[in-house]
């Protein structure tokens, strides 16, 4: 049987200008065929359910709000080796994967699909009065909707951006005092900041791996309006 020859680059450069110094460059010519990708740490939301499980109030909190499928996607086993592969035909200058067959990309279906999280709804926005917000405004604001107050003052990086490692053991002291006769308010404190710790870790890390922005909390107010949101 005739194996076909497949062109390794791309036929034209025109759109991929950052071809010469792209990982597909390197490896079509033997440099890279030991060098082994690491992700970037970020905070593990869902190593610490693991070692802290969710009393069924919290379960059934998140699932009324379209959230709790993202906890189920932590119990999955990853295909890292298709991940990597995925890796090497991602273009930055397209933002497209490039396969031998075609181009895809990632769509709001496709977020949909793996998180359960709807993508028709209110869009979010933060009102102008946030934008004169101070720190010790947030930390108000964290105290009223969690009950948590950091006692560190370099609880805060900025304005807004709160450590999760706070989070953490903040969480982790609760943890044993939520029970089925946990009034709604201590399971909605628990249920705020486990979100918050699903912002920062999972949906919007940034590249410190180990903040959350305060300024969610502002759709946290009303956690029974979070549902109605794109």
């Amino acid at each position: 049987m005739e194996v076909l020859h497949v062109h390794p680059g791309p036929a034209s450069r025109e759109l991929l200008l950052l071809q010469g110094n792209h990982r597909s460059s390197h490896i079509w010519d033997g440099q890279c065929l030991s060098e082994t990708f690491y992700p970037r740490r970020i905070d593990d939301m869902w190593e610490f359910i693991r070692d802290h499980p969710l009393h069924p109030h919290i379960v059934r909190r998140l699932q009324d709000m379209c959230f709790y499928m993202i906890i189920e996607i932590g119990w999955l086993q990853f295909d890292w080796t298709l991940i990597t592969a995925m890796i090497e035909r991602w273009r930055p200058e397209t933002h497209t994967f490039h396969l031998s067959i075609d181009e895809a990309t990632i769509t709001l279906e496709d977020v949909e699909v793996l998180f359960g999280l709807p993508v028709d709804g209110l869009p979010v926005a933060y009102p102008h009065a946030l934008r004169d917000y101070k720190g010790v405004d947030y930390l108000h604001m964290l105290q009223r909707l969690t009950g948590f107050q950091p006692a560190e003052p370099t609880a805060l990086i900025g304005a807004s951006r709160l450590h999760l490692t706070l989070v953490r053991q903040h969480l982790a002291a609760m943890d044993a005092e939520i029970t089925d006769d946990s009034p709604p308010e201590d399971i909605d404190w628990h249920t705020r900041l486990l979100l918050l710790l699903m912002f920062g870790g999972v949906l919007f890390p940034n590249t410190s791996g180990n903040l959350v922005s305060l300024r969610f909390l502002h759709h946290l107010e009303r956690l029974d309006d979070l549902s109605g949101y794109s």
